[in-house]
């Protein structure tokens, strides 16, 4: 009946009847959930659940166990043994249908979420550590409008360690909700001096809460606003009476998924960073360099622009002389001066070695791209590095009309700075399709 009425449902469906085939069904099929009985031959659906979330590949695969038993101690086995939610025949199909949905919503973002992580671990970008499976200091945000409720709630997280805010009415919570990250939101659908379902979808619509997990307290007779609820973005419901036991393993298990989501944003997030970020002088790389210059230049609306390429003068010497630790301090003390004498519109970025790129766009005069690089020229001639040690810097500059090619750009930048480099150091000279002769390919002077 089961399957039949999903396939009506247009989900693709694989029905199987022996517990141990679940494993490598899970294993090599990668459903998107798996809806698992619990009285089964063989190994019962307990044990598979434990199994299935100790595996490699089908831990991140959600479980719904179904069952004809009743007691509440069955369910806390259930959702002990890692299961994503428990229900009990009769199944509730318009529930379940919708719980279905949530549940592969957020298991396909968090799929997203995995592949990049996966990324960035291939690349190098990664560095791995075990996932925080602490509940301890979780902030949870109660909306419930009866107080000797909400009372038994709070207590019930609390012994766990977890930091509970009560709200009565749903305009305070929404306002506290986008003011205060929490890491669990509790509502109880029966809330007297608001629409529980207007609330559901602001949570929903905010970036704050949007990936907040929603648990709902739902009475029986509130079927149809409970779909609706889960329709909108709730993520659970816990039906009522309260069952204490059920309320903290829910809330429980919905604190570590979003602890274990946000640590995947975080690495993510990291490893993005460190693929275009330069580690010594924290300044764009190379990588993001022709990726901005491609846009730039595409751009039609972009209008002028100016290229500016600097090169510390004798730097081979200096590592020579002083070693690379002063080496390194010039680098940093260079892109320090750069980024203090710049605007946050204009791009700096270290392209290489000793070499440092600078983009300014939205440029109105093009005389103003050689008085800024004068201006930056003469500040790293006044540097304090190390006693004894003179920095100075050579600067090539072009002049660019959107569109334009990226490549030509920065042979022409190139260009100047070896006239720069060539006509003693320590200099601004400009260069392009207007100015100076025509470009040549040559080794510049160090």
């Amino acid at each position: 009946m089961l399957e039949s009425r999903l396939a009506t449902e247009y989900y693709e469906v694989k029905a199987i009847s022996v517990g141990c085939d679940a494993l490598a069904i899970a294993h090599d099929w990668q459903p998107d959930v798996i809806l698992l009985d619990i009285m089964m031959p063989g190994m019962d659906g307990y044990e598979i659940c434990r199994m299935l979330k100790a595996g490699r590949s089908t831990a991140h695969i959600p479980v719904i166990l179904i069952t004809g038993l009743q007691n509440s101690p069955d369910r806390w086995r259930g959702l002990s043994s890692g299961a994503d939610d428990f229900m009990s025949k009769p199944i509730e199909y318009g529930i379940l249908l919708a719980r279905l949905r949530g549940i592969i919503r957020f298991k396909r973002l968090m799929d997203q979420w995995r592949a990049r992580d996966e990324t960035a671990a291939a690349l190098g970008f990664r560095v791995e550590r075990p996932d925080d499976t602490s509940i301890a200091d979780a902030r949870v945000l109660l909306i419930d409008h009866l107080a000797s409720r909400a009372a038994r709630i709070s207590a019930v997280l609390a012994s766990e360690g977890m930091v509970v805010v009560p709200s009565g009415a749903d305009r305070d919570a929404d306002d506290s909700a986008d003011d205060d990250g929490f890491d669990l939101i509790l509502i109880s659908l029966s809330l007297l001096d608001g629409d529980p379902l207007r609330l559901v979808a602001r949570l929903r619509a905010s970036a704050a809460t949007q990936d907040t997990p929603v648990l709902l307290l739902a009475e029986p007779d509130e079927r149809d606003t409970l779909i609706s609820a889960l329709d909108l973005g709730a993520t659970d419901c816990l039906m009522l009476p309260l069952d204490e036991n059920e309320l903290l393993l829910r809330a429980s298990n919905h604190i570590r998924r979003k602890r274990h989501h946000d640590r995947l944003r975080v690495d993510v997030g990291s490893a993005l960073h460190m693929a275009v970020i330069d580690p010594l002088t924290q300044l764009y790389n190379r990588r993001y360099v022709h990726s901005y210059l491609d846009r730039l230049c595409a751009d039609p609306l972009a209008g002028t622009f100016a290229m500016l390429m600097l090169d510390v003068d004798r730097f081979k010497a200096i590592n020579d002389r002083f070693g690379h630790t002063v080496g390194d301090n010039v680098l940093q003390g260079v892109a320090d001066t750069l980024r203090t004498h710049l605007r946050q519109s204009d791009l700096l970025a270290r392209f290489g070695g000793e070499e440092f790129i600078v983009i300014i766009t939205a440029l109105d005069d093009p005389g103003v791209a050689i008085t800024v690089a004068e201006k930056l020229r003469g500040a790293i001639e006044a540097m304090t590095v190390a006693p004894g040690v003179m920095v100075t810097a050579s600067i090539g500059v072009t002049i660019a009309q959107a569109p334009a090619v990226a490549a030509e750009l920065i042979d022409l930048a190139d260009a100047a700075l070896y006239d720069a480099k060539r006509n003693g150091r320590n200099q601004v000279m400009l260069h392009g399709p207007q100015y100076g002769p025509s470009l040549q390919r040559k080794e510049r002077p160090a």
